[in-house]
C-alpha cells in the first residue's frame, strides 16, 4: 500500500498507448494487475506521485483500485464535461463485471448443482461460510469442500463475527472450518444488530488467526468497517487484504487501504455486473454473491491463501 500523499480528483482519462495498471503502489516494482489498451477510458479517484518514468513522476489512482502512470494518458476530463467518452471505450472493470466472476461466496442457503460446471464457466475460487459467533456452524460447509477441491477450485472459509467472546469464536471457527495451508481465511465484519462484533473484537480475531496460522485473514466489510474507523488510517487493519462489500458502479475504500483485494460487487440483486453463474444457482430467489478480482486467475491462485 502506498504511503504517498494523494490529491483527490474525480474524472476520467483515456489511455494513449498500452499501459500497465499496478497493484498497491505507484511503482514499477508493484505487480501488474491488468493492462489497458490505447483508447480505453478509466475513472480516476486521486492524483499522486510515484516512480519517475521519462521524467514524469505523476500517477493516477483509479477509482476501481490500482495505479496508472499519467504519461500514458490524455488529459483529465471532469464529470459533466462536454468531452464525451470515446465511442466503444469501456473501463476494464466494467468489462470484467460482464464476465463470469473469478470468486463466488456461498452459504448453506445457496444451491450448488455442479462445481465442475462453475469451474468450466470461469470460476476459480469459492469462499464458503463456515461459522457464526461462538456456536453457529454452516452445515453445508464440510460437505461441499471436497467436491469443490476435486473440481479444481480454490477453497476459502469465512467466519461471521458477533459480540460473543472472541476466543470462543476463534475456537468455533478452527474446529469447524479446519483450514489448511491452502485455505483462504476471512472474517466477515458486518452489521449484526444487537449482536455486533466490536472493532476491538475484530482486531483480536485477526490477531488470533495470525497466531495460529502465521498469516493474516482477509477482512470482509463495507459500511460497517467504514463507520467504525471513520477517517482514521489504521495500519493494523490496513495490513490485511480488504474484501470490500459495496454494490455500486464506483467502489471506494476506507482510508486505511489504497484499494481492495476482492470486491463483492453484487448480492445477486443490487449492484452492477453479471449475477448468474452456471452450476451455482444461488438462493431460493436466485440471488448469488459475486466478486471481482483485479487480476488474472494465475495471480488469484498465487495470492489466495495470503501472506
Amino acid at each position: 500500500m502506498s504511503n504517498v500523499a494523494e490529491l483527490p480528483i474525480i474524472g476520467h482519462v483515456t489511455v494513449k498507448a498500452l499501459a500497465n495498471v499496478r497493484q498497491g503502489a505507484p511503482t514499477l516494482s508493484a505487480p501488474v494487475i491488468y493492462k489497458l489498451a490505447a483508447g480505453d477510458t478509466v475513472e480516476i479517484g486521486a492524483f499522486t506521485a510515484g516512480d519517475t518514468i521519462q521524467g514524469n513522476a505523476n500517477w493516477f489512482r483509479l477509482a476501481t483500485g490500482g495505479y496508472l502512470w499519467s504519461g500514458a494518458c490524455g488529459r483529465v476530463v471532469a464529470p459533466g464535461s462536454d468531452m464525451a467518452t470515446p465511442s466503444g471505450s469501456r473501463a476494464p472493470q466494467a468489462l470484467a463485471l460482464d464476465r463470469i466472476p473469478l470468486v463466488v461466496d456461498l452459504y448453506h442457503g445457496d444451491g450448488v448443482t455442479s462445481f465442475a460446471e462453475a469451474k468450466t464457466a470461469g470460476v476459480v475460487g469459492i469462499i464458503h461460510k463456515a461459522t457464526t459467533g461462538a456456536t453457529g456452524q454452516d452445515d453445508a460447509y464440510r460437505g461441499r469442500r471436497q467436491p469443490a477441491l476435486q473440481a479444481g477450485l480454490l477453497w476459502g472459509a469465512y467466519h461471521w463475527g458477533t459480540a460473543a467472546p472472541v476466543e470462543d469464536q476463534v475456537q468455533n471457527f478452527f474446529d469447524w472450518a479446519r483450514p489448511d495451508a491452502h485455505t483462504l481465511v476471512a472474517l466477515d465484519f458486518e452489521a449484526a444488530p444487537g449482536n455486533q462484533m466490536s472493532l476491538d473484537g475484530a482486531r483480536q480475531f485477526c490477531q488470533s488467526v495470525f497466531a495460529k496460522l502465521g498469516r493474516r485473514p482477509v477482512l470482509y466489510s463495507g459500511n460497517t468497517l467504514r463507520s467504525a474507523l471513520g477517517q482514521t488510517v489504521d495500519t493494523f487493519f490496513g495490513s490485511h487484504r480488504l474484501w470490500l462489500s459495496q454494490y455500486s458502479d464506483s467502489p471506494t475504500v476506507q482510508r486505511s487501504w489504497s484499494t481492495f483485494w476482492l470486491w463483492q460487487y453484487t448480492d445477486g440483486t443490487s449492484g452492477p455486473g453479471l449475477k448468474a453463474v452456471p452450476g451455482l444457482p444461488g438462493n431460493r430467489k436466485g440471488e448469488l454473491d459475486c466478486n471481482f478480482f483485479a487480476g488474472s486467475p494465475e495471480e488469484l491462485r498465487e495470492q489466495w491463501a495470503g501472506p
